[in-house]
């Protein structure tokens, strides 16, 4: 087909030299007319040429350079402040981004406001009931309402809750007032007198002075009495009290400013409170946000050990590679170091100068560092390993002369790196631009967090292309050149001095020269080695063992693909949490007791019209009707529902107070509740007469008079309203439905039945533009969003390597095909393998395997250009057997993939002593996917390519 072309390849240390002889070779001439992959090579070979004048000329200066600009935005990179958004991972044009904005603009919020949960629980035992543990709840209660404050720089003074709070003032009242009650019958009890009447302590509604509470938002785990003993209500047990208390960002508050006040709490309960009875744990977003920082911090720290490793495993590889190839220098040292600290170097500038232009320091940049270790790694063991081959070669065949003066060396040097970075340089920007194309799509899909990543990445791997053009070379050279001039001076000592030619160079020799004898353990191991190297490559070149790797591949493929379709999604917020987070305790009782027994589904009625228009009222309570008949759904009761107070407060007279006391049992209720449940299609009687009395009143200009009943003033922050005249018009309201179900502990059947409000409040859209929230809307949309991300990601990822080869490769269908499927069995199989070790889906897993998607590009593109340019022959006139390409591509890259994925894995491995969550999906999936990648890159790569290449050839002989 004659649709490769071949550069300059030279054999690697483990493959015979014998094997590969009369095939080093340069560009071929010319058997046909150049095309345009042979044009753009040819460009990008010339442009690196006149690069490595550039870098030999002026090597000092590009280190300084490099150094100050890693200084700078390093410094910049460390002391920009982490800063985290809570939308950050939700799916760009999600739902419940837009059910957020219509609660921020009912509520007048410019963002997140004060969010505070408060846990309590008995000190000892598991009981909350009794007379001291409510009292000090109760205390604890006014101190955050009125005795903890913060200062507001704007009104310059120091504000509690009660100053601050808006809708949400009288969150604690139910346990305010079930206190007094309490109180009231336990002081009746010790004086011997009979009960209060007036005063019911039932659950999950009691009666405090005729006034109906509801218990349900405030206390958890209660149990229920089952015998008929007379005592002060149903309840023989109380485990937790919650408060939740909620002030909206307003009056030009920032969120420094909030989360100072939140901190306050959080110090306060922490670090000073003392009580006898109770413990308070305390939940706050600046809490949450500071424990995940903090996991980031510890995950950090390790770091540093990793790259230690790295660096040990770097100079031990570098220096067995040089050894055996009898260039061992101590030299060559300091550019073993190099090839670890230039990823570094070139994050921490790439990070830095985003920083500098105002891109926002999220954790998710925290794992950047591990995409441009493996990548840049990689490129820097492939340019030691071309060097290192450039010189064996010219030393074999006399073509090394040291010059004696420094500008001839300086020549030498410029020689030398041209022609290694014309090998190297064309799949090191393959590799590059693949990533960068990958992350570009990547930006425009998924959420703010991938997007932050994605730019992240973009920046970083294009300053680690530049560093390694320009800094690592530099190093390269310096090092050389002092390398080249002990060599000079070894040889002058030895009084070799009449090897100096007339032209003032001296023959340069191996290293160790007396290590040739065949008889050395050094030329044994090589041999050795070398017999290994070609029988594994005549191995995978034959036919059969091709057609058995790519069937194991097959199955192995299948298997995991099945996999992953039953990949399980877990959104636990503990996993974020270092191990002795006080947090831990907080976000597990929430799991396990608060969600499954109180869910809020908050609906937002933003056009409800006349609701003196009873016909109009009628559909607003079927609507509401259906939320509260859904499953898992509390009784009508516990709704707080304002048109339907309304109309009991409009229908009620004073000879109504006579009966007020005579309410419904507890047992009633739940006899109800279950009837309800049992019978979805059924109202209510009450219902019933409140929606076809077709002339029943409803009078507005009352609703002044209804506020301030005590038990309906919570509905002065959930409705919104105007004058018009003397009449009150309502603009806008909020509608409480509650749910509970242990099933709801689990994260995917809170995301179906956030799906059931939906599709109920799609119904009434146009009648009542309504909107319904849950409060995890945020993270419930992502249990969809997720899987999205991820097969968006590895399809751009695909899509972008395809077009990049196909530039580089002369757009041959058989290179690039072979290099897709291999990238998309790697990142199946990664994935496919997690989840047949448990792992479950959740963000972290996201970000890395987004992140190993780069692995996965890297060796592949490297293997896959050396095999394209190995094609043809030096004179180009006949094209070479596939064992031939394979042995070739192998020389170039065999070596460099091997060192460079044991330097990745085992500083990555050293992140299994970090006892965090997010350092476990680190090692697991990046060390899983860079050994799938290095397997199928040096396995099945070659065996498609010798099955397709056998397809080709025999295709063109009979077509031909």
């Amino acid at each position: 087909m004659g649709l490769f072309r071949h550069t300059k390849t030279v054999p690697i240390f483990p493959i015979s030299t014998a094997d590969l002889k009369g095939n080093e070779v340069s560009l071929p001439q010319k058997a046909r007319k150049e095309d345009l992959s042979d044009l753009l090579q040819r460009y990008i070979r010339r442009a690196y040429s006149r690069w490595a004048h550039f870098v030999v000329a002026h090597t000092w200066k590009i280190v300084v350079f490099c150094f100050i600009a890693s200084a700078i935005c390093g410094f910049k990179m460390l002391t920009t402040k982490v800063k985290n958004q809570i939308t950050g991972y939700t799916p760009y044009g999600s739902r419940s981004l837009n059910e957020f904005a219509v609660q921020d603009e009912f509520f007048g919020q410019t963002g997140l406001g004060v969010k505070i949960l408060l846990l309590i629980l008995p000190k000892k035992g598991n009981n909350l009931m009794n007379l001291e543990s409510l009292r000090e709840t109760v205390d604890v209660d006014n101190l955050v309402r009125h005795n903890l404050t913060f200062y507001n720089q704007k009104h310059d003074r120091d504000e509690s809750f009660s100053m601050i709070c808006n809708f949400y003032c009288n969150v604690s009242e139910p346990v305010q007032l079930f206190y007094t009650g309490f109180q009231d019958q336990y002081d009746r009890v010790m004086k011997h007198e009979p009960l209060n009447d007036r005063i019911k302590l039932d659950y999950p509604f009691s009666l405090i002075m005729g006034r109906k509470v509801n218990l349900q938002p405030n206390f958890y785990g209660v149990h229920v009495s089952k015998t008929s003993k007379p005592k002060f209500g149903n309840m023989d047990k109380i485990e937790s009290i919650v408060i939740r208390y909620r002030a909206e960002k307003t009056r030009g508050w920032t969120d420094d400013d909030i989360s100072a006040y939140e901190d306050t709490i959080t110090d306060y309960f922490e670090k000073q409170y003392k009580s006898k009875h109770i413990r308070v744990l305390v939940m706050t977003s600046s809490k949450v946000q500071d424990e995940i920082n903090r996991t980031g911090d510890i995950l950090r720290s390790y770091i540093g050990m990793g790259v230690g490793v790295m660096v040990l495993c770097s100079m031990l590889t570098t220096s067995m590679s040089s050894f055996f190839m009898r260039q061992f220098s101590i030299y060559r040292l300091p550019v073993a170091v190099f090839a670890c600290f230039c990823p570094f170097m070139a994050c921490a500038t790439a990070l830095g100068t985003l920083f500098f232009f105002g891109l926002r320091n999220g954790s998710i940049l925290g794992i950047t560092p591990f995409l441009i270790i493996a990548i840049g790694i990689d490129d820097a063991f492939l340019t030691i390993h071309s060097w290192q081959l450039t010189i064996k070669r010219k030393r074999r065949n006399g073509e090394l002369k040291i010059p004696t003066n420094s500008k001839s060396l300086d020549e030498l040097l410029t020689e030398l790196l041209s022609e290694v970075l014309e090998d190297t340089g064309p799949a090191i920007l393959i590799s590059a631009l693949t990533n960068i194309t990958s992350d570009l799509v990547g930006m425009w899909t998924g959420s703010p967090e991938i997007t932050l990543l994605c730019i992240g990445n973009i920046a970083s791997i294009s300053f680690d292309f530049f560093y390694q053009i320009t800094l690592f070379t530099a190093v390269l050279i310096i090092c050389a050149r002092l390398e080249f001039k002990a060599e000079l001076k070894s040889i002058e000592q030895n009084h070799n001095s009449n090897s100096t030619s007339a032209t003032g160079t001296i023959s340069s020799t191996d290293s160790n020269s007396d290590e040739h004898n065949e008889t050395s353990s050094r030329a044994k191991f090589t041999a050795n080695f070398e017999r290994i190297a070609n029988g594994y490559i005549k191995f995978v070149s034959n036919i059969f063992a091709s057609i058995t790797i790519v069937i194991v591949s097959a199955v192995f493929f299948v298997i995991c693909f099945r996999a992953v379709l039953g990949f399980e999604i877990n959104l636990t917020m503990v996993k974020l949490f270092p191990p002795d987070s006080p947090l831990l305790e907080v976000d597990n009782y929430r799991e396990d007791k608060l969600m499954p027994f109180y869910t809020m589904a908050q609906i937002f009625v933003n056009n409800p019209g006349d609701l003196s228009n009873a016909t109009r009222r009628h559909k607003l309570h079927q609507f509401i009707d259906e939320m509260e008949h859904l499953p898992y759904a509390y009784p009508r009761e516990s709704s707080i529902y304002f048109p339907r107070a309304f109309e009991a407060f409009e229908s009620f007279s004073p000879d109504d107070e006579m009966s007020a006391d005579q309410q419904q049992e507890p047992a009633e209720e739940s006899a109800n509740a279950n009837a309800n449940k049992t019978n979805p299609n059924s109202t209510t009687t009450a219902l019933a007469l409140v929606t076809e009395d077709e002339d029943q009143r409803y009078e507005m200009d009352e609703f002044e008079d209804f506020l301030n009943w005590p038990e309906y003033n919570l509905y002065r922050g959930m409705v919104k309203s105007h004058k018009n005249g003397s009449k009150t018009v309502v603009d806008s309201f909020m509608i409480i439905v509650t749910y509970h179900g242990v099933e709801l502990r689990e994260w995917h059947e809170r995301a179906v039945m956030m799906q059931r409000w939906r599709k109920v409040a799609d119904n009434y859209v146009k009648d009542f533009n309504v909107s319904v929230l849950h409060d995890d809307g945020l993270f419930l949309d992502l249990l969809e969003n997720m899987p999205t991300d991820i097969w968006q990601s590895a399809l751009g990822t695909l899509v972008c390597m395809s077009i990049i080869c196909a530039a580089f490769m002369n757009f041959n269908p058989f290179v690039v095909a072979v290099t897709s499927i291999v990238i998309a069995c790697i990142l199946t199989e990664t994935l496919g393998i997690m989840a047949l070790i448990g792992m479950t889906i959740d963000p972290v897993v996201m970000a890395a395997v987004i992140i190993s998607m780069g692995f996965s590009v890297d060796i592949p593109a490297h293997v896959s250009y050396h095999f394209h340019i190995a094609k043809w022959t030096e004179d180009g006139q006949r094209q070479r057997t596939i064992e031939e390409r394979i042995r070739m591509s192998f020389a170039s890259v065999g070596f460099p993939a091997v060192q460079a994925s044991t330097c990745t894995n085992i500083c990555i491995l050293c992140l299994l002593v970090v006892p965090v969550y997010p350092a476990q999906v680190f090692v697991r999936i990046l060390c899983t996917c860079i050994t799938l990648c290095t397997i199928h890159s040096l396995c099945l790569l070659p065996a498609l390519f010798n099955l397709l290449g056998t397809l080709e050839a025999f295709l063109s002989s009979k077509f031909a």
